[in-house]
């Protein structure tokens, strides 16, 4: 076995998740560039200044002043020829015989390399990177490139595998392959108070300021509930500045971004987990969120929209309930529903563990992985 390769654009990203869990579970030695291409970054490096040809001498221009560096030197450093020297460099020294591209831009850009070298590519969409429109556009011929060679696409949707063959992906050769919750999710027991949970990015698809227009609605009939929404991002100010001016921020908090150990505990202390994501007007999509699924896995029921992969993991009546996007008046009246019988909140909590455990788990979404890079390695030894 050589080594496999991760293309990531961080790997320390909060949100993230999947991708960390990649990087721990898969099998064998595994190398992890990170950053935007060509300017890949290794252990906190970047690998330009360290691998392939003449190497010292590319050290030695980077004491030249800056201004001449930038004019002289970056050009001819950042040429096709000098990029695939040193990528092919560092893929040549680390053994590396399969590449696993997280999002498709990536898998785009060093599909150029991993056919001159022969090395097999699987590339892992995610979300935006097959929906978002304004982003997709620039790369669809190079997708189309990267279709015909990767070894294989990996979807976490049925909508997004529709969406990529859409983009001109050979259906026969895209995994629908949806993530999995770490397991200590399981082990949450929730005491069912009268508190909603959200986690996610403040941002236009995950409509964070809808989530909170719902339980505006909500607090008109219980005075007493409360919303705890977990996450960073653009819209979050926004969202701090709707609780002040409609009177309810003393009855929602803003912790931030937080880390799984951080989390963990707010599972165990709401009855529900809210979720209203939509698609934009220029077109994306999530993939399936992990929140989703770690709320279900923690014996939450979920509250969300009829969005992407959402619908794959949510069964409406049976484990949550399901809205049509931007159907606030429907949200909150679910929302209450759970309110008022909390009962009803443990059913449908352990029938979403229930649910998560056989279908979802992440030891399945790693050993379905695992066998698409075992398949790639070995039909690479057969060639």
């Amino acid at each position: 076995m050589g080594t496999l390769c991760v293309i990531s654009p961080n790997q320390n990203a909060v949100s993230e998740t999947f991708i960390q869990a990649h990087i721990e579970f898969l099998n064998g030695p595994k190398v992890v560039l990170n950053g935007d291409y060509p300017d890949y970054g290794f252990n906190n490096r970047q690998i330009r200044y360290f691998y392939g040809s003449k190497r010292w001498l590319k050290k030695l221009a980077k004491l030249l002043p800056h201004y001449f560096y930038e004019r002289l030197i970056l050009p001819r450093a950042l040429s096709p020829a000098s990029v695939h020297d040193y990528i092919s460099g560092f893929l040549r020294t680390h053994d590396v015989d399969v590449i696993l591209a997280e999002y498709g831009f990536y898998g785009a850009q060093i599909c150029p390399h991993a056919r001159a070298l022969r090395i097999p590519l699987i590339v892992h969409f995610h979300g935006h990177d097959a929906h978002r429109l304004p982003e997709v556009g620039p790369f669809r011929e190079r997708y189309r490139e990267m279709f015909k060679h990767a070894f294989r696409i990996i979807s976490v949707s049925r909508f997004m595998s529709a969406q990529l063959a859409e983009l001109g992906a050979d259906p026969d050769r895209v995994v629908y392959n949806p993530y999995g919750p770490r397991d200590y999710f399981y082990d949450s027991k929730s005491d069912y108070r009268s508190t909603f949970l959200a986690v996610g990015r403040f941002t236009d698809i995950k409509a964070p300021h809808l989530t909170l227009l719902a339980f505006k609605h909500v607090l008109e009939q219980f005075p007493d509930a409360t919303l705890v929404m977990v996450g960073d991002g653009p819209l979050r100010e926004t969202c701090i500045s709707l609780a002040r001016a409609w009177g309810i921020a003393s009855k929602v908090s803003f912790p931030g971004a937080l880390r799984h150990e951080q989390s963990l505990p707010l599972f165990g202390q709401a009855c529900c987990f809210v979720q209203h994501s939509v698609t934009p007007s220029y077109g994306d999509a999530e993939g399936t969120p992990v929140a989703i699924l770690e709320a279900g896995a923690a014996g939450l029921p979920v509250v969300s929209t009829r969005h992407a992969g959402i619908a794959d993991v949510v069964l409406h009546g049976q484990t949550g309930f399901l809205v049509e996007e931007r159907d606030v008046t429907a949200m909150s009246k679910h929302m209450e529903t759970l309110l008022s019988d909390k009962a009803l909140c443990r059913q449908l909590g352990s029938s979403a563990r229930g649910h998560i455990r056989a279908r979802f788990g992440l030891k399945r979404h790693l050993a379905c992985l695992q066998e698409q890079i075992d398949a790639a390695r070995s039909e690479a030894s057969r060639s």
